[in-house]
């Protein structure tokens, strides 16, 4: 059966070296609007796509459902979140589309930088996010490589996984910039779709069928009632999945890529029917672990040993999922971080004559660059999946307040942008990296960073000098 897992693979990889080979072929030109945005052309279909596979990450389909087998207050707090999720993307998408399609924006540090008026804060931000978000990047490589290894017995060395996922999502996203992205995005999301359409009443198959699922799941799932600290699991679930999708540059970013505001609409509903899909697969596939393979210590190992034990024949389609879900998520993080890398710190700070061509051949450079930094961080394998999911976007999500009141409040100042950011992203790294967060779950630390980052944002602003009213009006007054 390895055998015929490897084969599926490597096909499944050509496959998406050929739809990224031909995603670059519809680029319009070396242009920094085309590699970064794909020229704002995408549909909703493109937008919806790219956001439910970036969000299915191979961390998702390892650790998220590893961490909701046994655990039903974190899957509550998760189905909350994605619910709220595209909403958050809305109110956001709509505003901010109008106003980087009118100011050619690729990346939301464009907002930042130019709405509060401060260059420094724009390549602080883009930094800041770089630095924290890149062992996100890491986690997607060792889901793939969790699993290789898993199942090939070490034969395959989790080193060898790595740099075989990584070479060919660099070489695509390298190629086809964000259009490559979301092409491979699309046929990726479809890829787990129907993977999971399989492997789900497979497992209930193996369970003994729905009715002895519900008899021999543990009471505290089957009996779940919330109390005690269960609220807290809940809150942090919802907070870290509902901000996450606005927070993290990942996702953020397609709301920049849209053709125009129907679709960015029709897109943020299309995101949440698929988002309320890999809900509902964590609840089948946490139930039904729960009670195929019970006791499992490394929950990331939950889901490849029960295919091992029970259903080997279906191995080579987990191993594709999980794949397509690493590299979905992958490519959109190196695109996303080499757009601000190469706009907020090259073009605008170390080569402000730059072309279009030399920014996309930096861009380029800059892809490659983030696929071997990521590669080399992932071969630590210091933590499990989940921490550095979490801490990626409790931090990344610090800039979410400041952006919301660059596009709704008229009072924000530099100075409050500043001292929320700040506060933010020490608070959020202090109970992440450094003491334990008296709030538990994933989302602890992103609560209690947003929440000081808010009131800084809000009590500093009112004690400076406002901006310009007219500077102000140049993006608010659009919506008028």
């Amino acid at each position: 059966m390895l055998t015929i897992t490897i084969i599926v693979l490597i096909a499944y990889l050509i496959f998406m070296l050929w739809i990224g080979n031909y995603a670059a072929s519809k680029s319009t030109g070396k242009t920094e609007s085309d590699y970064f945005v794909t020229g704002w052309t995408t549909g909703y279909i493109g937008i919806s796509f790219s956001i439910a596979a970036t969000f299915a990450s191979g961390a998702y389909v390892l650790g998220t459902i590893g961490v909701f087998y046994g655990n039903p207050a974190n899957l509550t707090g998760y189905a909350f979140g994605t619910t709220f999720a595209p909403f958050m993307l809305w109110m956001l998408g709509r505003r901010i589309w109008a106003i980087g399609k009118r100011y050619g924006y690729s990346t939301f540090t464009d907002l930042i930088g130019d709405f509060y008026q401060s260059e420094k804060l724009r390549v602080v931000v883009s930094i800041l996010i770089c630095i924290f978000f890149a062992p996100y990047l890491a986690v997607n490589f060792m889901a793939p490589a969790i699993l290789t290894t898993q199942v090939s017995g070490g034969a395959i060395p989790f080193w060898v996984s790595c740099l075989v996922f990584g070479v060919i999502t660099t070489i695509y996203t390298w190629q086809g910039g964000m259009r490559g992205v979301i092409w491979t995005d699309i046929a990726q999301t479809l890829i787990m779709i129907v993977g999971f359409a399989i492997i789900i009443p497979i497992m209930f198959g193996v369970a003994g069928g729905w009715s002895a699922v519900w008899e021999k799941l543990p009471d505290k799932i089957a009996t779940y009632k919330p109390g005690g600290g269960s609220f807290w699991i809940v809150l942090s679930w919802f907070w870290i999945v509902g901000f996450m999708q606005t927070g993290n540059p990942d996702r953020a970013f397609r709301l920049l890529v849209a053709r125009d505001l129907g679709h960015i609409r029709k897109g943020c509903l299309a995101s949440l029917v698929l988002l309320t899909i890999w809900t509902v697969v964590g609840f089948f596939l946490g139930w039904s672990l729960a009670v195929v393979v019970p006791g499992v210590a490394k929950t990331d190992l939950a889901f490849g040993e029960a295919i091992n034990k029970f259903a080997p024949y279906m191995m080579p389609v987990l191993m594709v999922v999980v794949w397509a879900g690493g590299m979905s998520t992958l490519d959109s993080g190196m695109i996303a971080i080499s757009a601000m890398l190469t706009k907020d710190v090259y073009r605008r700070n170390l080569n402000p004559q730059a072309t279009d061509e030399q920014v996309y051949r930096v861009g380029q450079a800059i892809n490659i660059a983030l696929g071997v930094f990521a590669f080399i961080l992932a071969l630590l394998n210091l933590k499990t999946l989940w921490f550095f999911v979490g801490a990626g976007a409790a931090v990344a999500m610090q800039w979410t307040p400041a952006i919301i009141a660059a596009l709704y409040w008229k009072r924000a100042t530099t100075a409050g942008a500043w001292a929320g950011i700040l506060s933010g992203v020490g608070i959020t790294a202090l109970f992440y990296y450094v003491i334990k967060c008296p709030i538990p779950g994933p989302g602890g630390a992103a609560i209690l960073g947003m929440v000081v980052n808010v009131l800084a944002l809000i009590f500093v602003s009112l004690a400076t000098q406002p901006l310009d009213e007219k500077h102000v009006m140049k993006y608010q007054g659009l919506f008028r």
